[in-house]
């Protein structure tokens, strides 16, 4: 009798051992597709923050496209209105000298009528002994009628440490002897002289000689040459 009974405790173990052990592995089990789910539903989660953080990272790199553009397009701006600032001043400079010099022309004062040299001027050119050249010519009160004539030069200077004499024409190409005018109000006439090698010029001696009726006398006037450059 004592085995049997032993025999059917041994039964009633394994039985129970069995039914524990299956309870364990649905428990294992349950517990792994709960963890599962879980890293499942984590990593959608995290997808779907990645894809947001995407989408706010190209809107942000875009907007900064944009301010970068409107920074340029600032600067830029900035820089055109500068610039016409710039050009707008010159103009006005350049208007407010002319109203003075027409402001001289027309009400001259006490000086004396008649034509004038207004302005004299020798800029150094580009190349050595190139010169450029303007003259204004006015005519004060008697400015009623044209007048018409000749400006004559006279370059004086030395060439090889000799004194020498230079004529407009031997300066000018093609060769000019005389510069002519005629107007009522002023006249500005401008040119380029080319000296030759090794001419240092000392002054320029400007004869303005008036055709026609008028009474006036010859115009002379002396004008130190530019101290610039080479000549």
């Amino acid at each position: 009798m004592k085995p049997r009974w032993q025999l059917l405790g041994l039964l009633v173990l394994i039985v129970l051992l069995a039914a524990g052990g299956w309870e364990l592995y649905d428990l294992g089990k349950l517990h792994g597709v709960v963890d599962l789910a879980m890293v499942r539903t984590e990593n959608h989660t995290l997808k779907r923050q990645a894809r947001k953080l995407s989408s706010e990272n190209k809107e942000m790199m875009s907007k900064l496209a944009i301010l970068e553009r409107s920074s340029q397009i600032d600067q830029q701006a900035a820089l055109a209105v500068r610039s016409d600032l710039g050009q707008l001043e010159e103009e006005l400079q350049a208007a407010r000298e002319e109203v003075e010099f027409y402001r001289g022309i027309v009400a001259p004062g006490d000086v004396n009528p008649g034509l004038r040299i207004h302005r004299f001027a020798l800029e150094p050119g580009l190349v050595s002994g190139e010169f450029h050249y303007e003259l204004v010519l006015t005519q004060l009160k008697h400015n009623d009628r044209f007048i018409s004539g000749t400006v004559d030069w006279k370059i004086v200077g030395t060439q090889a440490g000799e004194p020498t004499q230079l004529e407009l024409a031997g300066v000018t190409d093609p060769g000019i002897s005389q510069l002519k005018f005629r107007f009522r109000y002023f006249q500005d006439l401008a040119g380029i002289i080319q000296l030759p090698e090794g001419f240092l010029g000392d002054h320029v001696e400007l004869t303005v000689r008036p055709e026609g009726k008028t009474q006036q006398a010859p115009v002379v006037q002396k004008f130190n040459w530019p101290r610039v450059g080479p000549n």
